[in-house]
């Protein structure tokens, strides 16, 4: 049995179509939601739901039952509350008796990176390095999906801003770690790896703006902003919760150290193929 945390979300249902399309059998999928209503679509494919809070630890215990490798999808929290939270799942997978973790890292660790999530992924790391447990480690790259929300409106203000300055990313779509995720989930052969999942190509966010000017033949300049001044820009546009801004505009600070940029070419080995370009993620998402 295969389960998938944060089922609902955007990478957990990307994960589950991933494993059925590689012929995994519902069956021998369970998806785990802290709402397990808002997972009902699942069950009418023949997936079996179970509630799942990270925040939960008996919660998890029991939703562990059976499970023989358990894809431990990174939460949505500050960094003290989800470092708590997803050793919290690491409990709950030795107690169970899970066989296997695969966890959503980050391709940057370095608990010193100015992207606080870093020190996040640095402490799951190091517990399930001590928790005996198996363990298969996705470094995921920065997602290519989260771009459109940064430039939105590029072509009415002619520009974009970020506090990045030169570095660059290799960009990777959801989609595609997805499909890594489901062949890694697949075999048991991934036990005690780490793979780096990043796009085959990198770019800084100067180099976004002049693809979206060429692609929408309108002029799009770029201009570095102050992180502070960024996080506040964020909260005041969209609403997000202040830590939430705080560490964006951190990611965007981390780039300029070096990192981001790794072409492991770990996706190719995995799925005999390249990741896609940015160019087609935001061709598709933004209608260029």
């Amino acid at each position: 049995m295969i389960f998938i945390s944060g089922a609902t979300g955007q990478l957990g249902t990307a994960v589950i179509n991933a494993l059925l399309e590689r012929g995994t059998p519902a069956a021998q999928i369970v998806a785990g939601s802290r709402k397990p209503e808002a997972a009902a679509a699942f069950a009418t494919r023949g997936i079996q739901v179970r509630t799942a809070d990270y925040a939960d630890p008996a919660s998890l215990v029991a939703a562990y039952q059976g499970i023989e490798v358990l894809y431990l999808v990174s939460g949505d929290a500050p960094i003290e509350i989800r470092s708590a939270q997803h050793r919290n799942a690491i409990a709950a997978a030795v107690k169970a008796g899970v066989k296997r973790v695969v966890y959503t890292s980050f391709v940057d660790t370095a608990e010193d990176s100015p992207f606080g999530f870093a020190r996040i992924h640095a402490d799951t790391e190091r517990a399930l390095a001590k928790s005996g447990l198996e363990t298969t480690i996705l470094r995921h790259g920065v997602y290519a999906d989260i771009l459109p929300a940064f430039v939105n409106g590029f072509a009415e203000r002619g520009a974009i801003a970020s506090p990045n300055a030169q570095g660059k990313a290799a960009f990777i779509a959801r989609a595609d770690l997805a499909a890594a995720a489901a062949v890694v989930l697949s075999a048991r052969e991934h036990a005690g790896k780490t793979y780096t999942l990043t796009g085959p190509s990198a770019l800084n966010m100067a180099g976004i703006a002049a693809l979206l000017a060429a692609r929408s033949g309108k002029p799009v300049a770029y201009q570095v902003m102050p992180a502070a001044d960024y996080a506040a820009m964020l909260v005041q546009a969209t609403g997000m919760p202040d830590w939430l801004a705080e560490a964006l505009a951190g990611m965007f600070v981390a780039m300029d150290r070096g990192g981001y940029d790794n072409q492991s070419g770990d996706f190719a080995r995995l799925l005999g193929r390249d990741a896609l370009p940015v160019e087609a993620v935001l061709a598709e998402q933004l209608g260029l």
